[in-house]
């Protein structure tokens, strides 16, 4: 009988369920986009009826089922950590048990949500520990046959990061970076300091480092280091983390709350934390260019290390750390690897893949495919789409598809905003072109008047763009795909004017490459836009307003009407409100 695995990430930001067959990963989906909960860390009761209905397969078909998170995994350093600690940690370590407790009745959890008895679920359950889990994810969706794997984030199964030697089937742990230290925390505890203290805000920090410049860069030496061949370092004086009975907790309503991770004596290095709220100042803006340099600084030195330990030129990397794009286009256009592979849901949501990745390619040298594209999760038919479209009362359009590229492209070219929701919804924390807001990169004033009319965001922050794979290098000082919008590249500069809504203060964008093969709708939307007004590019962004990415029909149309928006695709079908 055929391996069916089911992957979970439970108890842990960003819970997701994942289904993977001799096929690879044929669902995949993250609670909040059900749920509606950003970053949900709850158990993925829906996201789990869901990849199952996606795949066809009931519980009682599934062979194994996988959770990425292994209580056995690092237990002697654990427990040499909390014999220091005890005041602090036996409360922390107690509570952790409760939660091994909960993973380890997953298969129970599992019959309640899908309201079937305990024993349909058949399945043989499996820990994987969550580094593991993030290497295996992107190694195993890879084209690469050997590898060195990289995984680096906050902590899971008390470390931080980790280095393996990927060949063939095989996943072998050359280095781990045990908690206290942690890349991840120094990048969030600085964060904090600025204003920005809220789960997941680090990529807004990102786009700020712009902005500034590195006068606080001997500063951040003292903040962490790399040593080869053991991992990073932090000054722990400077940090709270390793204090706290808990570095992160959920809320009654599964949201993550963070407590506050720097010291006193980060505030004595870099000044007074800056209360969330107040005005940026040059103080704010340089402290983020520095701690974003210094990061890319030993990240590249972590990859290096990886490099040499494993003797290898092809990387393959997941965490949440490895969604800092920046980073990422340094790593590629400094040349310090060959070719790269990252998983498209780096953050934890993608350790529910790589955990029955991992599990689907124990006792088996046959290779699942690799993962061409990221729309892994939920589809709407026509008819479900109408329905929706009738309901909100709005005026709409059917229309063939040479007929949607056309007046879809036609409205871009006017420099009107759309909305397209299309085909199966994106796999990870990007819009890929599935369930994104599109328009004309270069029309005057596009990024403020989308801010103003859609998005809100800061204006610090940049918006991305897409271009046709083989155009790439027309427009952008990379040449490797970058099909997840994960890495950050030079705009030319006889593009910059013309791609004036997504160069970044930095002359950067990060950009998404798309093949014909990987998304036919999206590639040739780009070519008829091209035709209609030279550039080969369009501004994408997330379809949503301050809220989970788009996930029902009703959820896009709502989106539509109740911003400025001024066209949308949804499926065979075309609205356009009327002109103000």
């Amino acid at each position: 009988m055929s391996k069916v695995v089911l992957g979970i990430n439970s108890a842990h930001a960003d819970s997701a369920a994942v289904l993977v067959t001799e096929r690879g990963i044929v669902a995949a989906i993250a609670e909040e986009r059900l749920n509606r909960k950003k970053h949900c860390a709850g158990f993925p009761r829906l996201a789990v009826a869901e990849v199952l209905r996606m795949g066809g397969i009931s519980i009682n078909e599934v062979t194994d089922i996988a959770v990425a998170r292994d209580p056995k995994a690092n237990l002697a350093a654990k427990a040499a950590f909390v014999a220091r600690n005890p005041l602090n940690h036996l409360p922390k370590a107690l509570d952790r048990l409760r939660v091994h407790r909960e993973v380890r009745g997953t298969a129970a959890i599992i019959a309640e949500s899908l309201g079937v008895s305990e024993g349909q679920v058949r399945a043989k359950f499996h820990a994987v520990e969550h580094h593991l889990a993030h290497i295996a994810s992107a190694y195993y969706c890879s084209p690469l046959d050997r590898a060195a794997g990289i995984s680096l984030d906050g902590a899971g199964d008390f470390a931080s990061g980790m280095i393996a030697s990927c060949r063939g089937n095989d996943i072998r742990i050359l280095q781990r970076t045990l908690w206290p230290h942690s890349a991840g925390v120094y990048y969030t505890a600085v964060c904090q300091l600025i204003g920005f203290d809220r789960f997941g805000e680090e990529y807004k920090v990102m786009g700020l480092s712009a902005y500034g410049v590195p006068r606080y860069v001997r500063q951040m030496r003292e903040l962490i280091r790399y040593v080869p061949g053991e991992g990073f370092r932090l000054s722990l004086d400077y940090f709270e983390h390793h204090k706290l009975q808990s570095a992160i907790a959920m809320n009654a309503a599964d949201e993550i709350e963070l407590p506050r991770l720097f010291s006193p004596a980060m505030e004595r290095l870099l000044g007074p934390a800056k209360k969330r709220g107040e005005p940026l100042g040059d103080r704010e803006r340089d402290i983020a260019c520095s701690m974003q340099i210094h990061f890319e600084n030993v990240y590249l030195d972590y990859v290096a290390d990886a490099l040499r330990l494993t003797g290898e030129k092809h990387v393959a990397m997941a965490g949440g750390c490895v969604l800092n794009s920046v980073a990422n286009g340094r790593m590629l256009t400094e040349g310090w690897v060959d070719r790269a592979y990252f998983h498209p849901a780096s953050s934890d949501d993608g350790t529910a893949a790589g955990a029955a990745l991992d599990v689907f390619h124990q006792g088996t040298t046959k290779r699942t495919p690799p993962l061409v594209n990221a729309y892994l999760g939920t589809e709407w038919s026509d008819d479900e789409i109408e329905k929706a479209l009738v309901q909100s009362g709005l005026s709409y359009r059917k229309l063939d598809r040479e007929a949607l590229l056309e007046t879809a492209a036609s409205a871009l070219s006017n420099g009107k905003i759309m909305g397209w929701f299309q085909g199966r919804e994106e796999w990870g924390p990007r819009a890929l072109g599935n369930r994104s807001i599109l328009c004309h990169p270069g029309w005057p004033d596009m990024k403020a008047t989308l801010n103003a009319r859609i998005k809100n965001r800061e204006p610090f922050r940049p918006f991305a763009p897409v271009i046709r794979e083989e155009r790439l290098g027309e427009c952008f000082r990379g040449s490797h795909e970058v099909p997840f919008m994960i890495c950050v590249f030079k705009v030319r500069p006889e593009w910059k004017d013309r791609l004036s809504a997504i160069t970044h203060e930095d002359g950067t964008g990060r950009v998404q490459t798309v093949r014909r093969e990987q998304n036919a709708l999206y590639y040739d939307l780009l070519g008829v836009f091209e035709k209609k007004t030279g550039v080969p590019v369009l501004l994408n962004t997330s379809f949503n307003e301050n809220e989970p990415i788009v996930h029902t029909p009703a959820q896009a149309i709502d989106c539509f009407g109740r911003t400025r928006m001024d066209c949308l695709g949804i499926g065979s079908f075309f609205l356009e409100k009327p002109v103000e």
